[in-house]
């Protein structure tokens, strides 16, 4: 089997990671925190230079083509997968970029297997900031300064110009952009009759999820890197913390949560790849266990981090701090790891082991 990326994805995630690490310092996220952060929750936040939101850093991203690159082929995307966008957001979540890359991505999908090919082109070309919500909860992440609202229904998709709802700021564990929508207008428009129509609501939700994996992947590696930097110059008793049999076992431990958010997260995002807009027990089982290993092992690591640095690590305006703050908003997201046991136990439960392979 062959492994490894091919150029493209690898060309566009190093690009990424460059604008990520020249433009997403920590001076410039404090610089957010301290008008949409701790202490501001009393703010509207509904416009972008308050919320908390990188606008230079997507500016970048839009102006490099990334979002238009992650879209569906049909719209002139370079077709580098559910893996392609996994390794992008891993980029993101490895400096805590707070853009919307995810629900560009998802909305291009869905309004193009709808048939809106216009708006989904337009987001993708990232004319347009889009938010996706999931029709269950009223919140929605990036809401406040979407200019379109894609929600998902039973029916199909209802589509609103941000103008033509009513949001009201959310204050999420880590001061994220979110908001609770309503008003939000039309009927649901339904998917345009396709062989993937039926499963393009289904694949939403695990590409969702997948998505959430990889960032949480980047924010767990990050901040066991920095965790482990900072053990080797912290000194006590005349030596470096990280030479104490306790941290360093600590330190070893997250090393090998990473590798499973890592293994897994790519394992579901082929298997998303693979299945052809058909996901079956495989593709669930997969996103399932990744979504799993990102909630568990964030906990872990969000820990680690804020133990090791000590004092700093309560410091708010300190990155050790807002790792862990990111890394427990991932934690939580859609339901934290039980809900993912759970979810996997009922596929285990209704096909068996979907990766047991006869002789």
């Amino acid at each position: 089997m062959d492994f490894r990326v091919d150029d493209t994805t690898t060309d566009l995630t190093a690009l990424v990671r460059d604008m990520g690490e020249r433009l997403v310092t920590d001076d410039s996220l404090r610089e957010l925190d301290a008008r949409f952060g701790p202490g501001t929750e009393a703010d509207s936040g509904g416009d972008r230079a308050t919320a908390r939101f990188h606008a230079r850093y997507w500016e970048e991203l839009v102006r490099a083509g990334v979002p238009a690159a992650l879209a569906p082929e049909s719209l002139g995307g370079a077709g580098l997968g559910v893996v392609g966008e996994a390794l992008v957001l891993r980029e993101l979540g490895r400096v805590l970029a707070p853009v919307p890359l995810s629900p560009a991505i998802r909305a291009a999908h869905l309004l193009d297997a709808a048939g809106l090919s216009d708006r989904a082109a337009t987001i993708a070309e990232g004319r347009e900031i889009a938010a996706v919500g999931d029709g269950a909860s009223p919140e929605v992440d990036w809401a406040p300064i979407a200019d379109v609202i894609v929600q998902t229904t039973s029916g199909g998709l209802r589509v609103t110009d941000r103008a033509s709802a009513s949001v009201e700021r959310t204050v999420p564990v880590d001061f994220s952009c979110a908001g609770l929508v309503s008003d939000t207008g039309p009927e649901p428009s339904p998917l345009e009759p396709s062989p993937l129509a039926g499963t393009a609501l289904e694949v939403d939700a695990l590409r969702r999820r997948v998505h959430l994996a990889a960032y949480q992947w980047g924010v767990i590696e990050a901040a066991l890197e920095r965790t482990a930097a900072y053990a080797s110059t912290r000194h006590q008793f005349g030596r470096p913390i990280g030479s104490f049999q306790a941290v360093a076992a600590r330190l070893a431990d997250g090393s090998i949560d990473v590798d499973a958010v890592r293994l897994s997260t790519l394992r579901a995002a082929y298997e998303l790849d693979a299945c052809s807009g058909l996901p079956g027990a495989p593709a669930h089982a997969a996103v399932a266990s990744a979504h799993f290993w990102a909630c568990d092992a964030g906990h872990r690591l969000a820990h680690t981090a804020v133990h090791v640095h000590g004092g700093v690590g309560l410091d708010r305006s300190e990155p050790a701090h807002r790792f862990f703050l990111a890394a427990k908003a991932g934690e939580f997201r859609l339901g934290g790891a039980t809900r993912q046991l759970i979810d996997l136990g009922g596929v285990l439960a209704d096909h068996g082991d979907p990766w047991e392979y006869s002789a």
